[in-house]
């Protein structure tokens, strides 16, 4: 039976989500999840965005939004849910969250994704911000909604620091967010076993 992934580019609408140097971390996302969606395309599996730029402007942001996006995953019926995002605080690297009791296969799941991604940035002299296969037990009992009230496998990636100068930096190169869309592509057939169309 052929793969459903919902794609989920973080904040949007009236929420830029992080801000740095000139990037709106809403952006990113989005330029992210329509790259993965474009190379997913190579793959047996359908994919889904929770946004796109046709609905950007008008996305609810918030606890509002965040409602809207797991509603729409779990009504689809999405086997898998991946949401981009990018950090900030002034730390460096990537780093990727599952729920606190996340079955062994979303583990799994994250994993080979972070391989795949940490595999790419090395050349980028990028590494993983700590642990970057992290379980969401901030702020105790979970605050990463996305990933906890969402019934399928789910990981959200952050992917660099947007307010990180050096980051930054790499983060507006074109080139740069193409390769990390294969990655984190190649991350996602291989967890879930796509074949190549």
């Amino acid at each position: 039976m052929t793969k459903l992934i919902c794609l989920d580019a973080g904040h949007g609408g009236r929420d830029p989500g992080a801000v740095g140097y000139g990037l709106r971390e809403a952006d990113v996302a989005l330029k992210l999840v329509e790259l993965v969606n474009h190379y997913l395309g190579s793959y047996a599996c359908v994919t889904t965005l929770t946004r796109n730029k046709n609905t950007s402007a008008s996305y609810p942001s918030g606890k509002e939004g965040l409602r809207k996006r797991i509603a729409y995953a779990n009504n689809k019926g999405a086997d898998f849910y991946l949401s981009i995002h990018c950090n900030a605080g002034r730390g460096s690297g990537f780093e990727s969250y599952v729920a606190q009791p996340a079955p062994t296969r979303t583990k799994r799941i994250q994993k080979v994704i972070n391989d795949s991604v940490l595999g790419f940035l090395k050349g980028y002299g990028v590494k993983a911000h700590g642990n970057p296969e992290k379980v969401d037990i901030q702020a105790a009992r979970g605050r990463i909604a996305v990933v906890r009230d969402t019934k399928m496998s789910a990981v959200l990636l952050e992917c660099l620091f947007i307010d990180n100068p050096t980051e930054n930096k790499i983060l507006k190169d074109s080139q740069f967010l193409d390769g990390l869309a294969k990655a984190i592509t190649v991350g996602v057939a291989l967890a879930l076993g796509l074949d190549k169309r």
